[in-house]
């Protein structure tokens, strides 16, 4: 962490989404439709939640691999919370520029089913970004305090951060412990159609702007794909 950026005001415009797909299964399976979802929105990167690995829920399929395959993004790796079904569940990230770093970091689930936050070390053109992508918990406020915090002491070492995720709340204030940060969705999308609630979002650093952002869309997973265009600062 605390990596150079002295580049960053050279990098180009960088789109990042958050995507629950429910492990295809809105879409039969058919990884292609959200890979699709991927593709047509030209994200550089997503963070995916809900993710089976090798279950037999999905017949065995490797679908973070077969994420990569559809949308010839060559980059991925795949961050296990739990054991499920006889293969893996958790999250996974996903991109177009090489991850030189990854690594999951187990977060506070007291009883309750296990989360994680999975950390890439992504190099967009020369400029190192923190890439964070979880998936909080539901059951309680309690939970997600500790799991926020977590998080915070994580992003307090980086310079240039991304965090995407599942969090499980449209409460804002539950964010404020993030340092210097930025919410790209303020309650103003609506990523969970059965109520029409925020709980999906995207959080930036201080040296990243949004220029754009907005939904992918409906009937694909229980959630929107939550995108942004985001820039590079100059300092």
């Amino acid at each position: 962490m605390n990596h150079d950026t002295t580049s960053a005001h050279t990098a180009p415009a960088l789109r990042v989404g958050s995507y629950n797909i429910r492990h295809g299964a809105d879409v039969s399976l058919d990884i292609s439709v959200i890979a699709a979802d991927i593709t047509a929105h030209a994200l550089d990167i997503v963070g995916l939640q809900e993710i089976d690995q090798l279950t037999s829920r999905v017949n065995g399929l490797d679908t973070v691999r077969a994420l990569s395959d559809a949308t010839s993004y060559k980059y991925y790796y795949f961050a296990k919370a739990i054991n499920y079904k006889g293969g893996e569940y958790g999250t996974a990230i996903l991109s177009r520029y090489p991850i030189a770093k990854f690594e999951v970091i187990k977060l506070e689930s007291d009883n309750k089913e296990q989360r994680c936050v999975g950390h890439a070390v992504v190099d967009v053109n020369g400029t190192a970004i923190d890439f964070f992508n979880t998936h909080l918990s539901y059951e309680s406020l309690e939970l997600r305090t500790a799991q926020f915090a977590q998080i915070s002491a994580l992003l307090a070492d980086c310079d240039t951060y991304i965090l995407t995720g599942d969090f499980n709340t449209a409460v804002m204030s539950e964010f404020s412990v993030l340092p210097d940060a930025t919410l790209v969705n303020n309650g103003s999308f609506g990523t969970f159609p059965s109520s029409d609630k925020a709980i999906d979002n995207i959080v930036i650093s201080s040296k990243l702007s949004v220029l754009d952002a907005g939904m992918g869309p409906l009937g694909h997973s229980d959630h929107r794909l939550l995108w942004a265009e985001l820039i590079f600062e100059a300092k």
